[in-house]
Order: structure tokens, then C-alpha cells, then sequence
């Protein structure tokens, strides 16, 4: 802990360091739920998409997750070692692998450097905007716990080994606030690349207190250089879809992505926790305007949610209050609604 915050202090060298690339306060689209409870509910909670994982806040195994992820992070030489430094080295560490049992490093580099790395960014950007003393060292703190609640909700009541919590919180989610704390770093990805959050609008179910909706993901665009206003796209999270989107001369876009989707994570070695994912076809439609995501739309045949509606606040207003909505179909043919707000999350029944 001590270390983490001489590291935060060092990546808040300047408060005039105030680059505001991922968060400028928009009051329409999914920027405009931006804020700390947002990136906690989305990315901490991201891992209960799976069906298999329960979707109610006060049944998670808060106590067992967070234990064995402090004794895998701290004590990280004994894992790695059972699970072979090589195996650690290929499948968490370096591009050398590329099958669905090894090639870990995939959700490693796309999810948690640069994702999570998008995340600080962002968060450091909101707590400037609001004037926040030391925005950096806020998002930092802020930044790790979200990481550590993430793996503590997918460590689950697992106790024992697992060297991809080593390789996630030392090297990827450390490694995504070092990368993302260089201007130059957040404006490549954000003017070149125009990599936003197009997470989902988490909601909170007043039945059972669960959690609805959740999931964070992201939009890269990059614009063709022999097409004018014509973007190649891939859309990542707890998928991976490529596609293209044109932009109109007003700012707004429409985006068309297809791909895989992880359904399932796959124990292959229960005494290293060693996994692969159960990946299946996905597709989606998006609609933004500059670069803040406006409405989507999502269907998938073999998941457990079918079809998945969002819009997003700033399309459907009530006077002066402009929530978001959103619904979702279950392969059971089911339905389920919610709205969200600008506070970060939402309800529903």
C-alpha cells in the first residue's frame, strides 16, 4: 500500500498536467455517465455477465476474493512458479501463444493495459474537471481498487493459486495508469485512435439488489485514409467485434460491428485455476455523436441475454431530465427493463 501511494504521488508530479482527452463533461451519451460508481459497477462487477456467477451484490464472496487476491499479488513467486514461469511468461505475459487455452495475454494487453489504462485516464479527467485536489493521485487509488474488487468477484470461492491476478494487478493494471498517465499516450489513443468507454448503464434491481446491465466495454476508431469519414472499428470487453462506422459532418456516427462473444470461462487446471474461454458469434449496432455512444443495439444467439438495447441519456427527454434505457431479452424470451441516470447507475425491477 505504501508503495502504491509514493507510485501515485510520483504519476501526480503536476497538477497542472490537466489533459482532459477522455472526460470533458458532456451532458449526452455514455460520457455523461462517467464517474467513479459508473467504472465500479461496470468494470468491477464486469466478470457476472457469465451465468454462472451470481448476479446479487450481498451474495458475492467479498472476503474469500479479496484474500486470495492479497495473497496471490503479495506472495507471487510460489503461484507462479507452480504453474511453470514459462506457462506464466507465453500465456500471461508475451504475444507467443495464440489459442484459446493460452494466448491470455489477449484480455491482458487489450482489456487491462489499455482499457484499464483508459480508465485511469478517464477518472483522472473527471476529478480534475470537478476540481479535485490531486486528480491523478484520486484516480490512481481509485483506479486499484476497482482492479482489486475485479478480481476479487471473479476469484469467487476459489482458494489457491492464480497467476493471472500476478500478471493482471502488477503488470497490466499497474502498467495501464503508468502507460495512460503520458499525454502523449492519451492523445494517440484518444485523437488517433478515438478510444471511448461504450460500456453498458449498470442498474440496481430493487428486488433482490442485484446487479443488472453491467458490463464495461470499448470503441476504437480509426478513419481510413482513402475513404473520408469512413472508420475501421473494434469494439472489445467480454468481446471482440470488428467492424466499420461512417461519421456524419454534425459529429454523429453509426457504427455496424461483428465478432465473438465470451460466454463462458473454462477451468482446465483447477490447481492453478489455468482457464480458456467458450467464445460464440456476436453482432451489434451503435449510433454516437462525437464519440459518445448514443444507443446500441446487441443480439448474440447463444449467451444468456439474446438481444440487449441501450439508449443512452441526451435521446429521450422529459422537460429537463433526460434519463437512459435500456432492455434486454433472455433466451427464454423474457424481458427485462431499467432506466439509468446521470448519478451512474440506474434501477430496475
Amino acid at each position: 500500500m505504501t508503495a502504491a501511494l509514493i507510485l501515485a504521488a510520483v504519476m501526480n508530479n503536476s497538477l497542472r498536467a490537466q489533459y482532459k482527452y477522455f472526460y470533458t463533461g458532456k451532458d449526452y451519451g455514455s460520457e455523461s455517465l462517467y464517474n467513479p460508481l459508473y467504472f465500479t459497477l461496470n468494470s468491477g462487477f464486469d466478470i457476472i455477465q457469465y451465468e454462472r456467477y451470481d448476479r446479487r451484490l450481498l451474495k458475492q464472496r467479498y472476503g474469500t476474493g479479496f484474500e486470495n487476491v492479497a495473497r496471490n499479488t503479495f506472495s507471487p513467486f510460489g503461484p507462479i512458479k507452480r504453474y511453470g514461469t514459462w506457462n506464466f511468461v507465453k500465456r500471461e505475459l508475451l504475444p507467443l501463444t495464440f489459442t484459446r487455452e493460452e494466448a491470455q495475454w489477449v484480455p491482458n494487453y487489450l482489456l487491462h493495459l489499455i482499457g484499464g489504462g483508459m480508465t485511469y485516464a478517464a477518472l483522472a479527467d473527471w476529478y480534475t474537471v470537478r476540481k479535485t485536489a490531486y486528480p491523478k493521485t484520486m484516480a490512481f487509488i481509485n483506479k486499484m481498487f476497482i482492479d482489486f474488487l475485479c478480481e476479487a468477484i471473479e476469484n469467487g470461492d476459489y482458494k489457491g493459486d492464480d497467476a493471472s491476478i500476478t500478471s493482471d494487478m502488477w503488470f497490466f493494471n499497474l502498467g495501464g495508469a503508468i502507460l495512460f498517465s503520458s499525454e502523449n499516450v492519451q492523445k494517440f489513443f484518444s485523437r488517433k485512435l478515438n478510444l471511448a468507454d461504450w460500456s453498458y448503464q449498470p442498474s440496481i434491481s430493487i428486488k433482490d439488489f442485484s446487479i443488472q446491465n453491467n458490463g464495461q466495454y470499448f470503441m476504437a476508431k480509426y478513419e481510413l485514409p482513402f475513404i473520408r469519414n469512413v472508420y475501421a472499428t473494434y469494439f472489445f470487453g467480454m468481446c471482440g467485434m470488428g467492424g466499420l462506422s461512417y461519421k456524419f459532418p454534425g459529429g454523429d456516427a453509426i457504427s455496424v460491428s461483428v465478432g465473438a462473444r465470451s460466454r463462458d470461462r473454462v477451468v482446465t487446471n483447477p490447481n492453478t485455476n489455468m482457464y480458456k474461454i467458450d467464445l460464440h458469434w456476436d453482432a451489434a449496432i451503435f449510433y454516437d455523436r462525437n464519440n459518445s455512444l448514443l444507443a446500441s443495439v446487441f443480439y448474440s444467439v447463444y449467451t444468456q441475454n439474446r438481444l440487449n438495447v441501450n439508449i443512452y441519456p441526451g435521446v429521450i427527454k422529459f422537460g429537463s431530465l433526460s434519463p437512459g434505457f435500456w432492455a434486454f431479452m433472455k433466451r427464454d424470451g423474457k424481458w427485462v427493463v431499467g432506466f439509468s441516470t446521470r448519478l451512474g447507475f440506474g434501477m430496475t425491477l
